[in-house]
């Protein structure tokens, strides 16, 4: 009877030990934001200037993925900026180079893509003999492209852009004019010809009707 008053102690024991709730745990004081680093005014601004710069050259297209790194760089830079300045700190310093890595990586292809653009237009306006037809148009058009390659080779990239694009609206109306003019005269020559078989039909109908009045 003893022995079994023992056993029954013991196994309410342990089902109330097992029923009972773990105690509550503390909570964690929640950290402050690390205010203590200066504000990354110079990084913040340097990512900003070399966002214009490619945004304003249209280079993001070159670069996508780097150009997306430093984007989402610079968005988690600007949000712990003044909260946590040690992290802005960092997220910023990536942006730089990011961006950095759009400009040396992007500038050389989109210069090799306006003189690509621009060799075909030129090659256009020559297989119309614009070159002949309009000299003087002609030689200012490959004027202005041959200073967009000397910027190129100079590693002037943004110079090259500029005058690739002027040279391309050069050749572009030189390519116009030159296919008006051509059309134009087509248009005489045929109107001449016309002209001339039509005065040949005329004195030949001519000659038949005083043959036929001499018969």
């Amino acid at each position: 009877m003893r022995k079994i008053l023992i056993l029954m102690i013991a196994g309410l024991a342990v089902l109330l030990f097992s029923c009972a709730s773990p105690p509550e745990q503390p909570e964690q004081p929640v950290q402050p934001a690390d205010t203590r680093a200066p504000l990354p005014e110079k990084e913040l601004e340097e990512a900003k200037s070399l966002k214009a710069r490619v945004d304003k050259n249209g280079l993001s297209e070159f670069a996508f993925e780097e150009y997306q790194q430093a984007e989402s760089s610079l968005q988690d830079g600007e949000e712990a900026y003044g909260k946590d300045n040690a992290k802005a700190k960092k997220a910023l310093d990536a942006a730089v180079a990011s961006y950095r890595t759009v400009i040396s990586k992007a500038f050389p292809l989109k210069v090799d893509r306006s003189k690509a653009e621009v060799d075909a237009i030129r090659s256009s306006a020559e297989s119309i003999k614009a070159q002949i037809a309009m000299k003087r148009e002609y030689a200012a058009a490959k004027a202005k492209y041959d200073k967009a390659v000397a910027a190129g080779d100079a590693k002037d990239y943004e110079q090259a852009i500029s005058l690739f694009a002027e040279a391309k609206t050069l050749f572009q109306d030189l390519y116009e004019q030159t296919m008006l003019k051509k059309e134009e005269a087509e248009s005489e020559m045929k109107s001449s010809q016309d002209g001339i078989k039509d005065a040949e039909e005329r004195a030949k109908a001519g000659d038949e009707e005083m043959q036929g009045g001499g018969q």
